[in-house]
């Protein structure tokens, strides 16, 4: 299980390899792209255009991924709804990253990061560095690794704004967070899709660093191109249900709420949307089960945005997050 070939004269004991394919075998990468590589990269923006695609079956299979504002059970997202700030991301090479307030006229889509704060410090917006961050921004070496990761995947995908809970709340005495709390719901089931950071522990883990390689034989005959037995990495229930990130009671509500998720795994990157769940091996899994505390996902979508959230989740999940200033948020 080194990746070394071996011919395959000597694995099947005959000299020919037949070219039929079971039709229960997966068909995927005999080696994942290199995280934080353009062919990575382009494997999510393939994920999102494939569910962006407007055909009459896509469109049925993709109901629930639509705008908030298309969706026939769901009350309308006006632009009075866009998130009251957000992180103008630029372009790739741009050495800062800017905070903008919204008005209500403005339009556009952005993408919101789920993750673990963990230990201090944090990198925040407060009432001293408000006008700072929106006229000077932040330098992009300067964002923890998590941000940055984050920052780096938006531009990645094509989108303009990313929205960071402690950069686009005011945290702190004299903030707002009491006020942006109530907005939550709007900026993660609005949002054009989900960044979920599950193998970053805190700020200054990240999620694009280097993932478990995965074991595979190599089988060659002569001078054809080799093919690989590759061990079976798909297990969203582990790296994802089950894992620290969504172990969190106000991460199980920006799972649930968002239309779409990018889920960053020390194994592969997993998307999942109203059709399912399809996983970096090339994978598609059409529905899973087990998660707990949620009522089916088309229940928790049509009451997503319901005024009432605990008809969908226990109670104590919505207790409002303290601010930095008064309790650290894992």
């Amino acid at each position: 299980m080194n990746g070394v070939p071996i011919g395959a004269d000597k694995c099947y004991g005959k000299s020919e390899l037949s070219t039929r394919v079971d039709e229960n075998i997966q068909i995927g990468f005999g080696k994942l792209p290199e995280v934080n590589s353009e062919p990575h990269f382009e494997v999510l923006r393939q994920w999102l255009a494939h569910c962006d695609y407007s055909t009459s079956e896509n469109v049925k299979k993709h109901s629930t991924c639509q705008n908030v504002s298309q969706r026939r059970y769901s009350y309308n997202l006006t632009k009075k709804d866009l998130p009251s700030r957000l992180i103008e991301v630029g372009a790739k090479g741009d050495t800062r990253v800017y905070l903008r307030r919204t008005k209500p006229d403005n339009t556009g889509k952005w993408l919101a990061l789920s993750h673990r704060w963990g230990p201090q410090p944090h990198l925040c917006t407060t009432v001293e560095t408000l006008e700072i961050h929106l006229t000077v921004g932040i330098a992009f070496d300067a964002l923890p690794p998590t941000f940055r990761d984050a920052v780096t995947v938006t531009r990645a995908v094509g989108c303009r704004y990313l929205w960071i809970d402690s950069l686009c709340i005011v945290q702190g005495e004299g903030g707002d967070f009491n006020e942006e709390a109530k907005r939550m719901p709007q900026v993660y089931s609005g949002a054009y899709c989900v960044l979920a950071a599950s193998r970053a522990a805190n700020h200054y883990a990240g999620f694009l660093h280097p993932r478990q390689d995965r074991d595979c034989v190599a089988l060659q005959q002569g001078d054809q191109p080799p093919f690989y037995i590759c061990e079976n990495i798909d297990d969203f229930n582990a790296h994802v249900l089950e894992s620290d990130l969504n172990r969190r009671g106000w991460v199980l509500q920006e799972h649930a709420l968002a239309r779409r998720t990018v889920f960053f795994t020390d194994y592969q990157t997993y998307f999942e949307c109203g059709e399912g769940v399809r996983c970096e091996t090339m994978m598609t899994m059409k529905k899973y089960v087990g998660i707990p505390c949620l009522t089916p996902l088309v229940a928790v979508w049509q009451d997503a945005l319901s005024p009432n959230l605990s008809r969908c989740f226990p109670p104590h999940l919505f207790q409002p997050k303290q601010s930095p200033s008064t309790h650290t948020l894992l």
